[in-house]
């Protein structure tokens, strides 16, 4: 979900940036659809932790200060878990279904 914005270079990086990066895609992914726990820890590490983010960043061959900028500017617009896992389970729960489902499922 998160990869192709991240990495725009991503065929000429190496095998370990690569991994890293995956480390980042994983966390952003838990911190908006991830459980409540997992949320908080990512959002931890994204936004207060300050040795280890970097040193992942580095090993990613990403910019710390930038990624965290750009993370603040989308905590800032509001996009936070509520809204996108509202949205995701509407989606999945509102597909098209035809008007006798409830009788054939009971045997009406």
């Amino acid at each position: 979900m998160f990869e192709n914005s991240l990495v725009s270079t991503h065929d000429r990086a190496t095998a370990e940036e690569r991994l890293w990066r995956a480390v980042i895609t994983k966390t952003l992914e838990e911190w908006i659809c991830g459980p409540l726990s997992f949320s908080r820890k990512a959002e931890h590490f994204l936004f207060d932790d300050s040795s280890d983010f970097k040193a992942v960043c580095s090993s990613a061959g990403m910019d710390p200060d930038r990624l965290r900028g750009r993370l603040k500017t989308i905590r800032a617009r509001g996009i936070h878990k509520e809204s996108i896992s509202f949205r995701m389970l509407q989606k999945k729960l509102s597909p098209p279904q035809p008007a006798h489902w409830g009788q054939k499922a009971f045997g009406v």
